[in-house]
């Protein structure tokens, strides 16, 4: 797949239409503002990568009518806060991930509004908390107007004495009829002092609509780590095993390699 840099203006990056998938990458470690917009054309076809590299950003994107593509979000190198606004016009289909392996201390808000019939959005979050690290994740999906759709997949791993929170939000308003919002977080914890909250929230204010959510926060598996201590592995191997195949599939959401790379190397090396 092709790369092409966006133009920038003053923090505003336009996306141009396009018949066939281009990559455009957004490093928000280069932007000395603290918000910026993106703004994605008409029956654009986009994979958009996007990697946070600021303390504190908001980033808003608006989708034009039947754009269709991926956005892929990437947090480097240590945990910060980062806010994502999205609008979401009519016939829009959205595929996005989010994955944060790192370090420290953050929160991460996402709410997208989809005001425009027909609207498709998938979002995925995979993130890992060990050691001290105070993480929370916040993604909300607002219903305006007729038959969208919204699915949303939270999973992470807490270890050592960290905590991962996931709050996710469907909002169904009056009008938005035959609209359907449907939400999941799955947290592993591994060890006594490590802490792990799901907190799902429904809204609906209107009939004829579908609406799901499921939360599960649990320990490890006993049994499955004395199967892998008892085939030669350490406890911590066998933790690190467990991980691997439990945040790996969020790398099948990402179409950059080099990204894939770096994301896979942090969660083998626990970070």
């Amino acid at each position: 797949m092709t790369r092409q840099a966006l133009s920038n203006q003053h923090g505003v990056y336009h996306v141009p239409f396009s018949k066939e998938p281009i990559q455009y990458l957004i490093d928000l470690s280069h932007i000395q503002l603290s918000q910026s917009m993106v703004v994605i054309a008409p029956e654009a076809q986009f994979d958009l990568v996007l990697l946070n590299g600021q303390q504190n950003h908001t980033i808003a994107f608006e989708f034009a009518d039947h754009c269709e593509g991926k956005l892929q979000v990437a947090m480097m190198h240590e945990n910060k806060n980062l806010t994502i606004q999205g609008v979401v016009n009519a016939n829009v289909r959205l595929d996005a991930a989010l994955a944060d392996f790192t370090n420290g201390k953050g929160k991460v808000v996402v709410d997208f509004e989809l005001v425009g019939r027909d609207s498709n959005l998938e979002w995925r979050t995979a993130a890992l908390s060990s050691g001290k690290d105070r993480k929370y994740y916040s993604v909300s999906f607002t219903h305006k107007n007729f038959n969208t759709y919204a699915n949303m997949t939270n999973y992470g791993v807490t270890e050592g004495e960290s905590s991962l929170q996931f709050t996710g939000t469907g909002y169904i308003i009056n009008g938005a009829k035959f609209s359907k919002t449907h939400q999941a977080a799955k947290i592993m914890v591994f060890d006594k002092k490590c802490l792990g909250r799901a907190d799902p929230v429904l809204k609906i204010d209107e009939n004829e609509v579908e609406a799901s959510h499921a939360a599960t926060v649990g320990k490890v598996n006993d049994e499955h780590l004395f199967y892998l201590c008892s085939r030669g592995l350490s406890e911590t191997e066998a933790k690190r095993l467990i991980t691997l195949g439990y945040l790996n599939p969020i790398l099948a959401y990402f179409t950059d390699e080099s990204m894939k790379d770096t994301l896979a190397t942090q969660i083998s090396q626990g970070r």
